[in-house]
């Protein structure tokens, strides 16, 4: 029928915008909770302050309804980031629980992103 939406694709956008609030929670949540008196946890703090100026890039590109290798580009860029957060925070003195969570930040980077590679264009 014309004009049924597809619900595969919504499925998709369904997944991708909880992946896109998960994420902001859990980044909300871990620079809420973040002691800033040491060195390497204000180190994090910035880094976790540049994970959600990525993410709000990333949701500004597809509310403007930007090109799709822009709205990957901005996905890519945050999958890094959240990669690299990730990285560095496992070698601090951070606790196990803000290592886990920033682990779980870049799988769900990850899986945003591989959402966006597989959705229609």
């Amino acid at each position: 029928m014309i004009g049924e939406p597809d619900l595969r694709d919504s499925r998709g956008l369904v997944a991708m915008a909880k992946y896109i609030g998960d994420l902001d929670d859990l980044i909300k949540l871990l620079s809420k909770g973040l002691s800033r008196a040491k060195p390497w946890q204000q180190r994090l703090a910035a880094q976790l302050s540049e994970l959600d100026r990525l993410l709000q890039v990333l949701r500004l590109t597809i509310a403007l309804e930007r090109s799709d290798a822009e709205i990957l580009a901005a996905a890519r860029d945050l999958r890094a980031a959240c990669r690299q957060t990730s990285n560095t925070a496992s070698t601090t003195r951070a606790d196990q629980i803000t290592k886990a969570s920033l682990r779980l930040a870049a799988d769900l980077s990850t899986s945003l992103h591989q959402a966006m590679e597989r959705r229609p264009t």
